[in-house]
């Protein structure tokens, strides 16, 4: 092989982002659609391309994005993004093989945009590779989703903290008391009935999002992003406690 040739290789190498080279096609395959077979089959018709037209930004970036038109009966349906022959399909919670992600839709022959990210994305985003998105993951109407967890300030599992959009992700600050170890999902406000978005997306035997804090009150800031189906908690460094003045001590027993 000559060098021109082989300068030529190497560039055309360096130029394809790391683990998305001659990936797929990947296919958004579940009980929404049928297409040219049954249920769960991979056709023409729920491909998904990493052409920078299908809602997957640029061409050859190794992000596969795609419109699919469901077929079947409008409700809650199971899904997953996966090659013709499942040699690779995500979400995938290890324990939970057989498990999938969740969506709703509410009428007939309604377009769902899906989207799968196979690079790396660091600063705690989980998962760091191989992300999901869909646009149906709850109901067009709902108003509103939080945060929820294991620690006390954010809920203990039962009540958690209102999300607001910022920068196109939702966000969370709560500062947390007690170091250690914690988990966190999002949801839809109140109700665990078909919306919680962990590690694993909107899959019902999906992880918890972990992270973990050193010092007592530590301020963390807690953010997922809608676009491309990750989350994670960015831990900001302790909160100093307020000095109390002596004028507001006795304000409290007058």
């Amino acid at each position: 092989m000559n060098w021109e040739i082989r300068i030529s290789l190497i560039t055309l190498l360096l130029l394809i982002p790391l683990g998305s080279a001659w990936a797929g096609p990947y296919h958004a395959r579940g009980s929404f659609y049928a297409g040219s077979g049954e249920i769960w089959h991979a056709d023409a018709g729920n491909e998904l391309f990493d052409d920078g037209l299908h809602g997957d930004e640029l061409a050859g970036d190794g992000i596969h994005g795609g419109w699919i038109k469901s077929d079947q009966p409008p409700g809650f349906h199971e899904w997953k993004i996966a090659t013709a022959d499942w040699s690779a399909a995500y979400p995938s919670n290890p324990d939970y093989p057989l498990a999938n992600a969740v969506m709703v839709y509410g009428s007939a022959s309604e377009y769902i945009h899906f989207r799968l990210d196979t690079n790396h994305r660091g600063e705690g985003w989980q998962p760091s590779s191989n992300a999901v998105a869909c646009s149906h993951f709850a109901w067009p109407n709902e108003a509103q989703f939080e945060l929820i967890g294991s620690a006390p300030e954010l809920g203990d599992w039962l009540a958690g903290i209102p999300l607001v959009m910022d920068e196109s992700r939702w966000t969370a600050f709560a500062t947390i008391g007690t170091p250690g170890a914690h988990e966190f999902k999002f949801r839809v406000q109140g109700t665990w009935d078909y919306c919680n978005l962990g590690v694993h997306y909107n899959m019902y035997r999906g992880d918890n999002y972990r992270f973990e804090t050193s010092a007592p009150q530590t301020l963390v800031r807690f953010e997922f992003d809608p676009k491309d189906g990750r989350g994670r908690a960015y831990v900001e460094g302790s909160v100093a406690a307020e000095p109390s003045r002596w004028g507001d001590v006795k304000a409290l027993y007058r």
